[in-house]
């Protein structure tokens, strides 16, 4: 399966059961060096196999200890001296491989180390497949928040390969079903069903195909796109508050549960839908209590992106059990 995005760079998604086809795709490597950028569990499982693709080219690996504590300025910086110090040319590419804090990571480098280079995603984890591989975002942390430090830079090539997906633990299926549920609410092209079918070409397909029309229409998120941020406003203070303990997927999937809540409180919901709701978000059988006070979460909800210290533009539903974008006040969304 391809999905072309056309953004102010287009691109494909390709989703493929193995890695077999890839030589099909890697003309786009216009430079003499490639850096592929992984981390230590990626490494242990599937060392040094894109080589075998990239045969023409010098290859340079760098390792990240995995964690998202690693999506740091720290980091970041290493990773751009790892590439001057070997004389990496703007005409040269970087190839993530690896999950969402690969990405991420290795998005913002290439967005910026000499102006942009070409950069190329291989997603391993379910949650980087459907979601932080697709749409442009880079970024890293700080120590107040989530992502602050970023840019938007789109891959030159995204290659799924569901292969990958056999080697993830439970933890982390559960962590990019997080990403998955937020797609059910979301222009109604994934419902339960595809859930219940498993996890598939289709699934990925459905969940990637709703992001292309999202991103192709916004971007840089002045609008509709933050209808992808559903779920994600609370789960990313969540996720902070645990100090990474818990998973990114997991704060998503209680950020959701609440704010299908939220917004029956609010009126967004009759019973009769908010139960419905409530029955979709169940359907993950995650743990969706959240263990941490308002006051706990408020100093990070103060930093989202989406607001202005006061007010954040929040995503609720509503009857359709589809979201919308709402400006809420922090203290009223917990």
């Amino acid at each position: 399966m391809e999905i072309k995005v056309n953004a102010s760079k287009n691109y494909s998604v390709v989703i493929e059961k193995s890695l077999s086809k890839l030589n099909n795709y890697l003309s786009i490597i216009k430079g003499d060096k490639v850096a592929i950028i992984t981390d230590s569990n990626v490494e242990k499982l599937y060392g040094n196999v894109l080589d075998n693709y990239i045969s023409t080219k010098t290859i340079f690996h760098y390792t990240l200890p995995s964690g998202e504590e690693n999506k740091s300025e720290n980091k970041y910086f290493e990773i751009l001296n790892f590439l001057a110090e070997n004389n990496f040319k703007r005409s040269d590419t970087i190839i993530a491989f690896g999950g969402g804090v690969t990405g991420d990571l290795s998005g913002f480098v290439a967005s910026t180390y000499m102006r942009g280079i070409t950069f190329i995603n291989i997603p391993t984890t379910l949650l980087s497949m459907v979601d932080s591989s697709v749409g442009g975002k880079t970024a890293i942390n700080l120590k107040s928040g989530k992502n602050l430090v970023g840019t938007f830079y789109q891959p030159a090539l995204v290659y799924i390969c569901l292969d990958f997906l056999k080697t993830l633990s439970e933890r982390e299926i559960l962590s990019g079903m997080g990403e998955v549920f937020k797609y059910i609410f979301i222009l109604g092209l994934l419902n339960k069903q595809d859930v219940l079918d498993g996890i598939n070409e289709n699934l990925i397909y459905k969940c990637i195909k709703i992001k292309q029309q999202i991103v192709e229409s916004d971007e840089k998120e002045s609008g509709d796109r933050k209808l992808l941020n559903f779920g994600h406003t609370i789960g990313h203070a969540i996720e902070k508050a645990s100090n990474y303990s818990l998973s990114h997927g997991e704060c998503v999937l209680k950020g959701i549960n609440l704010a299908i809540e939220f917004s029956y409180e609010k009126g967004f919901l009759s019973t009769e839908k908010y139960n419905e709701a409530k029955e979709i978000i169940k359907l993950s059988k995650a743990d969706l209590s959240n263990p941490f006070s308002k006051e706990d979460l408020i100093k990070y909800l103060k930093n989202d992106k989406k607001g202005d210290g006061e007010y954040v533009d929040f995503i609720v539903i509503d009857n359709t059990l589809l979201s919308k974008i709402e400006k809420v006040k922090l203290q009223e969304l917990y």
